[in-house]
């Protein structure tokens, strides 16, 4: 099962990229949750957590699409080496903020700056599709990072809880930040695998343009020059105008239903940490989602590990599906280990899902778009996040944990609403053709 993946890991660059970007995204399982608890635990409500990770979510749905269009036209480095540090300046200001307890407000302005940073998993994903040979490999790359994410939300929410009642409340986002920076610039330093910026592939090639053009003698006018330099870079004029969500309907659905899964993930993560609590168990809440967490690694790892020929829109639509009807099952768990089996068997479809979804937005997008286009899901997921945390928060605070539950319901039957309703429409959408171009003197993984 995992020839596949030692396979793609074997081409030049994979494993340190993958290894740094893997550090970077340690923040990834921790950040959510560890802010939640912070601000719940220092300000004694859990509306106000939610309303802080609102705050975050609708920030990376906002401002993270841009920093991806930027990367797309200017490179990772260039981008995200002044990205992360303002990033790593908002974390560090949100914990200083949070235990000198300062007015909610102040906490909501400090949170645009956790997305300056864009989204780590979308810069690896763009590094994937810049290595590998075929679709099939990009399949298994896409299903690895799903899967490797996954292992950091075992760990990550487990170890925020532990930390932040047993330890201290602010320990785990410190974690947070420490990962960011080192393997942020770790992450950028290895220049050799990163994706070309389309600005630079614009000016290569009229540079190759004007080297193999010769002089123009025109016999008929006093003068001798070159032909006309060929046009930059189009520049769209209008607000929409060749805006991704416009030339490409079908990201949308995608985003959407990516919506859909955000809102699930963080009202189940308060309803969990609320249900434990009502239970007298709080500390164990983190072990709970670390089980749905483990549970999406072994779906993630058995997906990569072979050949689909149903198509993407039939696979994204089963595991939307399975996903939404493991979300209703929650409220309905008697007890902390009935929630834990519940969560592991719906956590077989999340990372197979993610991988799916991030190869539909692969085969919609044109390659020099990529990093934007897989931004936009992830800003789905952002504002998905964003609604269940307050939607979430708010509702514990007046009904409790089942209300939570219900919340995360919702969102999973709307998740597989949208699916169904799609599924027609992506069958029939037309990948967008690409023939990419290698040295042949590079190694392949078989």
């Amino acid at each position: 099962m995992l020839s596949p993946y030692r396979g793609i890991l074997a081409l030049p660059g994979a494993r340190a990229f993958t290894a740094w970007g893997l550090v970077a995204r340690i923040q990834m399982g921790l950040t959510g949750l560890a802010t939640f608890l912070m601000v719940q635990i220092e300000y004694g409500r859990y509306e106000y957590g939610g309303l802080v990770l609102a705050a975050i979510a609708v920030s990376y749905a906002v401002i993270s699409p841009q920093v991806g269009r930027l990367i797309d036209a200017h490179g990772q480095s260039r981008v995200l080496r002044w990205g992360y540090a303002i990033a790593i300046l908002g974390r560090v200001a949100m914990i200083a903020a949070a235990l000198t307890h300062q007015p909610l407000w102040v906490l909501l302005a400090i949170a645009p700056l956790f997305a300056a940073g864009g989204t780590q998993s979308t810069h690896t994903r763009a590094r994937w599709t810049h290595v590998v040979p075929d679709k099939h490999a990009l399949n298994t790359a896409f299903s690895l990072e799903s899967s490797l994410e996954e292992v950091l939300f075992i760990g990550g929410p487990a170890l925020a809880t532990i930390l932040a009642t047993q330890v201290s409340s602010w320990l785990p986002s410190a974690i947070a930040v420490v990962t960011l920076a080192i393997g942020g610039y770790g992450f950028l330093a290895l220049r050799a695998t990163e994706p070309p910026a389309r600005r630079a592939d614009a000016r290569r090639r009229q540079a190759a343009h004007a080297h193999g053009t010769a002089l123009v003698i025109d016999g008929n006018l006093p003068r001798i020059g070159l032909p006309p330099q060929p046009r930059g870079l189009r520049r769209y004029r209008g607000a929409l105008r060749g805006h991704l969500l416009v030339t490409t309907p079908a990201l949308v659905i995608t985003t959407a239903i990516f919506a859909t899964q955000g809102a699930m993930f963080a009202s189940v993560d308060a309803a969990t940490v609320a249900f434990a609590e009502e239970l007298g168990h709080k500390e164990w809440s983190g072990l709970v989602l670390a089980v749905w967490a483990l549970g999406s690694l072994v779906g993630g790892l058995a997906y990569g590990s072979r050949v689909w020929a149903r198509t993407l829109a039939s696979r994204l639509l089963w595991g939307v599906t399975v996903t939404g009807v493991g979300a209703v099952s929650f409220m309905f768990a008697p007890g902390l280990v009935a929630l834990g089996v519940m969560m592991f068997l719906t956590g077989l479809a999340i990372a197979p899902t993610m991988a799916v979804g991030d190869g539909v937005t692969h085969a919609l997008v044109p390659r020099s778009r990529l990093t934007e286009g897989m931004t936009w899901t992830r800003t789905g997921m952002d504002l998905g996040v964003a609604a269940g945390a307050w939607i979430g928060g708010a509702v514990i605070d007046r009904t409790g944990s089942h209300g939570g539950f219900v919340v995360t319901a919702v969102a999973g039957a709307l998740g597989v609403v949208i699916a169904v309703s799609s599924w027609r429409y992506l069958r029939r959408k037309r990948a967008y053709d690409e023939q990419v171009t290698r040295d042949p003197s590079l190694p392949v993984a078989a």
